[in-house]
């Protein structure tokens, strides 16, 4: 049944409860996932600290807190080894990590610090930069290695669901043009010209990315294209749902023809007005088909989205309207069929701790809550 795959552990360490795949290409691809979010930050830890001649790493939120600065302290370890470590981060995001000892730290050392769309709270532009955010997680490691996801790097995510991939083949390399990419631009006014879209080649993994440019949103066409030609099934798992027209019309048409369209949302989440405008699409989606959960052991920040069963993409991408219209975002798309099945075993054992959304008793919500979702209703697409 897998004669194309083969584990190979022994020549890419991992801990013993992972797996390794082997694509059987000219350059095999071997990938790795994390399902929460300790398991995360062990396994970039853990991969960073192997790193012989460069760590590439980009983060929307580091926080210099007691789990930020297990992360920054081996930075600066490696840097004072002499690998070559590049760090950008967003100024948004990542706001207390400018204000911290810690980056005159890291700067001493030798690592190269940039931030991200700086700005100032109340300055000329400061409206539009808001929103503008370097949302995108990727870390490189001896240009050979990648891992991304949704993974932050604070206290407070401790306890989440998470997904990342760690990935080393081909595609990296795709990851390594972009990160450069975006080194030269961080300072520079035209960043929102920071989408990419590589061509999968022999290889049947690629990294897009998305920038804030309508031709230019390279993660969110990618998925729309795909649910499109759904057949079967779409699953999808996002941390913040709420979907643009587009979205919303895509899904239900998928419903109409047949398609099996599956939603997994956090049942609480950690915003509690985007909670708020989530729910507000609850009665249309549900009364069109679309079947929507709600994950309750913990916050679930996974992103993530499965078609049929030969396409699915792991990313930074929320499925609101900051992700979609205003934020750079990253993905790896793959139409491997052992890593398309690993996710779709994920997202059932996923469902197996969630509740549905049954229209009948959605229809059956209090007054308040209804009206909750009346106020939030003018700033969803802000979302």
């Amino acid at each position: 049944m897998r004669k194309w795959y083969k584990n190979i552990s022994q020549s890419f360490k991992m801990p013993k409860s992972d797996t390794l795949h082997e694509f059987e290409t000219e350059s095999p691809t071997l990938w790795h996932f994390d399902t929460s979010t300790k398991a995360a930050w062990q396994t970039i830890l853990e991969t960073c600290d192997k790193a012989q001649e460069s760590i590439y790493f980009e983060q929307f939120l580091f926080t210099p807190d007691s789990i930020g600065q297990q992360f920054l302290e081996l930075l600066i370890k490696k840097a004072k080894t002499g690998v070559h470590v590049k760090l950008i981060i967003d100024s948004v995001g990542s706001f207390g990590l400018g204000r911290s000892a810690y980056l005159d730290a890291l700067q001493e050392a030798g690592v190269k610090v940039k931030f991200f769309n700086w700005m100032l709270p109340f300055s000329k532009n400061s409206k539009s930069l808001w929103y503008f955010r370097n949302h995108r997680r990727l870390i490189i490691i001896d240009r050979e290695i990648m891992i991304t996801g949704g993974t932050c790097i604070g206290k407070r995510m401790e306890e989440w669901r998470e997904t990342q991939i760690k990935i080393q083949g081909p595609v990296v390399q795709q990851a390594v043009r972009v990160f450069d990419q975006t080194w030269k631009k961080v300072y520079k006014k035209h960043t929102r010209s920071l989408g990419t879209q590589y061509k999968s080649g022999l290889d049947s993994f690629s990294y897009i990315t998305h920038a804030p440019l309508l031709r230019e949103r390279h993660v969110y066409y990618r998925l729309i294209d795909a649910i499109r030609q759904a057949r079967k099934c779409i699953y999808l798992t996002t941390p913040y749902f709420l979907p643009d027209h587009r979205l919303q019309r895509v899904l239900v048409l998928a419903a109409k023809r047949g398609v099996d369209v599956r939603v997994l949302i956090p049942a609480i989440g950690d915003h509690k007005i985007v909670q708020i405008g989530s729910e507000s699409y609850f009665e249309f989606l549900l009364s069109k088909g679309v079947r929507i959960f709600r994950y309750t052991p913990s916050m679930i920040h996974s992103k993530t989205a499965l078609v049929d069963t030969d396409w699915a993409m792991v990313g930074t991408m929320n499925l609101d309207n900051v992700s979609l219209r205003y934020n750079f975002e990253s993905a790896i798309v793959t139409t491997n069929p052992l890593c398309v099945d690993e996710l779709r075993e994920h997202f059932m054992h996923d469902l197996n701790s969630a509740s549905e959304v049954k229209s009948d008793q959605w229809n059956k919500r209090s007054f308040v809550r209804r009206l909750k979702e009346l106020f939030v209703w003018p700033i969803r697409k802000f979302l």
